[in-house]
């Protein structure tokens, strides 16, 4: 399954000067817990803003229009695609796989209409930031839960078959 994982505020900010303008001890457990031992999905300047390291103890995927840029830096558990097309064939609708879609902006508009399930965590105070998520349509989700934090919430949405 391609699920789609990000915090936001409720005004969609993501991102500032491409890192978090937040930090919440508890949203990253939860993505990490969320996360781990799993396959994931980013793009190339996600992967910059991690410092050219993919995640430990996951499958990382860097989506990147230049493969050859990274081929050094590629191992086991960090790969270097070109074609979201190898992504959704090897993941969409699968119930036995999953990757989550970890970022940035320009991953999440590409992968959206393909992804299966989304958990969104929502940050309750407001951050300034340059980097929006897009204004998704979810008409095609449903809510499967709502799980509440101290300063943030998580959505659990899933598509409907």
């Amino acid at each position: 399954m391609i699920k789609m994982i990000w915090a936001q505020t409720k005004d969609g900010v993501i991102g500032k000067d491409n890192s978090l303008p937040w930090s919440i001890k508890e949203e990253m457990q939860h993505f990490r817990n969320t996360t781990l031992n799993q396959n994931v999905l980013m793009g190339s300047k996600t992967f910059e803003s991690m410092n050219f390291k993919g995640l430990p103890n996951r499958i990382n995927y860097v989506l990147t229009r230049d493969t050859n840029k990274y081929k050094h830096l590629e191992k086991d558990n960090l790969i270097f695609i070109n074609n979201r097309e190898e992504i959704i064939g090897k993941f969409k609708g699968m119930e036995s796989k999953d990757i989550y879609i970890i970022g940035g902006s320009q991953i999440y508009e590409l992968f959206f209409d393909d992804c299966d399930e989304i958990i969104r965590s929502v940050i309750k105070n407001h951050f300034e930031g340059n980097i929006h998520i897009k204004n998704f349509n979810y008409d095609n989700f449903d809510k499967i839960n709502i799980v509440e934090k101290e300063h943030f919430y998580v959505e659990y949405m899933s598509r409907r078959k």
